[in-house]
């Protein structure tokens, strides 16, 4: 027995050693080297030659309560890179979700990270792709709560950075092609320094030091021959969504200098639109930007392959399994055509591109698919005509490399053209379509791509919520939008309480007033009134002292003052005051007094100007409204008093009385005149109440001004200001904790306030309604 259980326990250690060396310090395993280590560079063997490819994925989400998102990550992924073989693989952020279920707060959550490091894990098993030539960077999910030299920085605990020491915010990585040509991919982590939770932190935050970096690692390749290096840089954040340096430095100049050819990013998901592209312009020099859709909803990645310097790529959508429960995803047979380009978003002027002879008279394609195509064929189209016209038909022909058949890759297809035939002023004329034709009789086909043989670039136009979010920067944006409107709030307070000043000192109010309401006799009074009506309006919510005090010492508080504060850090962190002009803290466990101001700016304009634009211009709107609509009903019941006095003064003539008088004389009889008046208002009043009875059944039996529908449909307004003002609060709330109630007083209950104290203020008219008159 001792003897057999001394044998069980020898294996037991021997296996035990052997897990334990098949695991880096991190988590990960040990794969065979892929990057030499020394150097830094991938060297691709075989294959066709000057040909590479990467694969780009952006914005995972692994997140605990939704584990479909792991689940799809380790059956798809894996697989897809096995069938691609890329020479590297980046991950541009947003690896973790770090949500609440409800989806209300922020935090980082250690079991989302080990679930990431293990689906890595996975997909580097299933893929045979060393985990070396793996490289993923932080997004602003990975950073939401993190303060400086935390414990929550788990991005350095379980990333693939952290298992290779790649400790800098700066990597790049160097891929050798089989003709000699490198290509270096640079990425950098601009996310932010100082954590934030959400939505406080959207935008990427470089500083000079990352610059710097970013500049040295372009310039590595420098003393090589430039026309032989192309240059791609990978981030998380779109350049609209990111800031510029403490000394105004912006990352398009750096890449601009050093002759990027692309900058891939992430972020911004796929529901804004799969076509986020644009194309910079710094001096004379140019790079496109390029955005991939989100991995977490879309399981879309990106395909980029470099043919000889000329640089393309197409995103795939890996189709669902139709068993959810057992089945991996499924990669369609796709096509990337490698040259000639797309002349909309693919083309670049700098000359970098190639357009040797031995390289530009042939097309070029890469296929990605499970079985070898039966065939291939390239179609070029005339779009000048209409319909457009099939002007030429090539099959192309594979390229042989010797590859074994359980070699993983695509396959890379050629095909000679007379590219001269092709010339032509404009990028739209002749467009190319690559069909592959399988073995079972399925046909794929690639998107139309529009060529110029000239380099001519054609117009690519986004979208208008595309253009929203990615075609310009939100950096230069928000303080444009944030106090233009401030201004205006002020104007709407200040300019009609001093137009009403002025009108009170001169004792012209009331006439003023009555000139409003008086009907316009001519097209260009009734132009006047256009602009005067709501003038009018602006001028009683400043009559109404109440109104116009609480709305402007509002206004001061939301410039001046923090509207809240709240767990911005962990929550073992002092509480977070936000200000118009950014966040203070103080994030520095070390150092706990010291204190940085001015955070997150221009990241809270997710704050700050839906609020602005979302309820307090439309609450200074709806009171002064409010404040009109009691002054009109007062005006309208005073004038129709009037001119029913009028009205019944002179409706019993003084022949009348003359009348009653001889005919009681007629009678032989004689009337003293108080009983000539008595029966004169006798039959008057019985001539009014037949009236009255008369116009209960007429058109003018419902005064709307009267009745204040005008009110009530205000009262609408108020509620949809007030479940504005709820709503954001409540995110508020969820956010940044229950402290956001107490230290925001002003912030949480100064929009009811003002609301409920206008509406009482405004519900009584001093007048009492008269009866209306056919």
């Amino acid at each position: 027995m001792c003897f057999w259980g001394f044998r069980r326990l020898l294996l037991l250690l021997v296996v035990l050693s052997s897990s334990a060396g098949s695991f880096g310090e991190d988590g990960f395993r040990n794969s065979p080297s892929g990057v030499d280590e020394s150097t830094g560079v991938v060297r691709v063997e075989g294959g066709p030659p000057g040909v590479v490819w990467v694969v780009q994925v952006s914005d995972i989400h692994i997140n605990k309560w939704k584990p479909e998102r792991g689940r799809a990550l380790r059956r798809a992924l894996g697989h897809a890179l096995k069938r691609i073989n890329p020479a590297v693989v980046l991950i541009s952020g947003d690896l973790t979700d770090a949500k609440s279920k409800e989806k209300t707060y922020s935090r980082q959550y250690e079991d989302e990270w080990i679930e990431y490091q293990s689906s890595i894990q996975k997909v580097v098993d299933d893929s045979g792709i060393p985990l070396n030539r793996f490289n993923d960077l932080r997004g602003n999910h990975d950073s939401y709560g993190v303060p400086p030299s935390s414990m929550l920085d788990y991005f350095s605990k379980y990333s693939i950075s952290a298992a290779l020491n790649r400790s800098s915010r700066v990597q790049s990585v160097t891929v050798e092609g089989n003709d000699g040509r490198k290509h270096l991919f640079v990425g950098f982590d601009d996310s932010m320094t100082v954590g934030l939770r959400g939505p406080s932190n959207t935008f990427g935050h470089p500083t000079d030091d990352i610059l710097e970096q970013l500049d040295q690692k372009l310039r590595r390749w420098e003393n090589e021959n430039a026309e032989g290096v192309t240059k791609i840089v990978y981030g998380h954040y779109p350049m609209s969504f990111t800031t510029s340096t403490e000394t105004g430095k912006r990352p398009e100049e750096v890449m601009a200098k050093n002759d990027v050819t692309a900058y891939l990013c992430g972020h911004l998901h796929a529901k804004f639109g799969r076509r986020l592209y644009k194309r910079h312009t710094v001096g004379n020099k140019e790079f496109w930007e390029w955005e991939v859709g989100d991995w977490r909803s879309c399981r879309l990645l990106r395909v980029l392959a470099i043919d000889t310097g000329d640089t393309s790529f197409v995103d795939v959508e890996l189709l669902s399994p139709t068993d959810q429960s057992a089945g991996r995803y499924i990669m369609p047979t796709f096509i990337l055509q490698t040259y000639p380009l797309d002349s909309r978003f693919m083309l670049r002027g700098s000359g970098k591109t190639s357009n040797n002879s031995k390289t530009s008279n042939s097309i070029r394609t890469l296929v990605f698919s499970e079985t070898l195509p039966v065939s291939v064929t390239a179609r070029i189209f005339d779009f000048t005509l209409n319909p457009p016209k099939l002007v030429n038909e090539s099959f192309m022909k594979l390229f042989q490399d010797n590859r074994e058949e359980s070699q993983t890759g695509p396959y890379y297809y050629t095909a000679p053209w007379e590219s001269e035939r092709y010339h032509h002023s404009s990028g739209f004329k002749y467009a190319m379509q690559i069909t592959v034709e399988s073995s079972e009789g399925s046909i794929c086909y690639s998107d139309m791509r529009f060529f110029s043989v000239e380099g001519e670039v054609g117009e690519f136009h986004l979208t208008a919520s595309a253009f929203i979010v990615f075609g310009f920067r939100w950096e230069r944006a928000f303080p444009v939008l944030l106090w233009s409107m401030i201004l205006f709030l002020v104007a709407c307070l200040l300019i009609p309480k001093i137009f009403l000043y002025q009108l009170q000192k001169r004792g012209r109010y009331e006439e003023w007033v009555i000139s409003v309401f008086t009907p316009a006799s001519s097209t260009r009074a009734a132009l006047v009134k256009i602009i005067k009506v709501p003038f009018w309006v602006m001028l009683e919510g400043a009559r109404n002292n109440s109104l116009w005090a609480g709305m402007f010492t509002y206004m001061v508080y939301l410039i001046i003052f923090p509207w809240f504060s709240g767990r911005i850090l962990g929550n073992d962190y002092p509480l977070g005051h936000m200000y118009i002009h950014g966040w203070t803290v103080k994030p520095f466990s070390a150092d706990p007094e010291k204190t940085l101001s001015g955070l997150a700016i221009p990241d809270i304009m997710g704050i700050v100007l839906p609020y602005v634009y979302g309820v307090i211009l439309p609450l200074l709107l709806i009171l002064s409204a409010l404040s009109a609509e009691k002054v009109a009903c007062e005006f309208h019941i005073t004038s129709l008093a009037k001119w029913q006095k009028k009205i019944e003064s002179q409706s019993q003539p003084q022949s009348y009385v003359a009348s009653k008088a001889d005919a009681a004389l007629d009678n032989g009889g004689s009337l003293s005149e108080g009983e000539i008046t008595g029966s004169i208002k006798e039959e008057m009043q019985t001539h009014e109440s037949d009236a009255v009875t008369e116009n209960r059944g007429g058109k003018h039996d419902h005064c709307r001004l009267c009745e204040r529908f005008i009110r009530k449909g205000l009262f609408l307004g108020c509620a949809g200001i007030a479940y504005n003002h709820w709503r954001f609060c409540s995110t508020m709330l969820g956010a940044y904790g229950p402290m956001v109630l107490v230290t925001g007083p002003a912030y949480v209950w100064g929009v009811p306030a003002l609301l409920m104290s206008t509406l009482f203020r405004t519900s009584k008219v001093r007048s009492k309604p008269p009866r209306h008159e056919q």
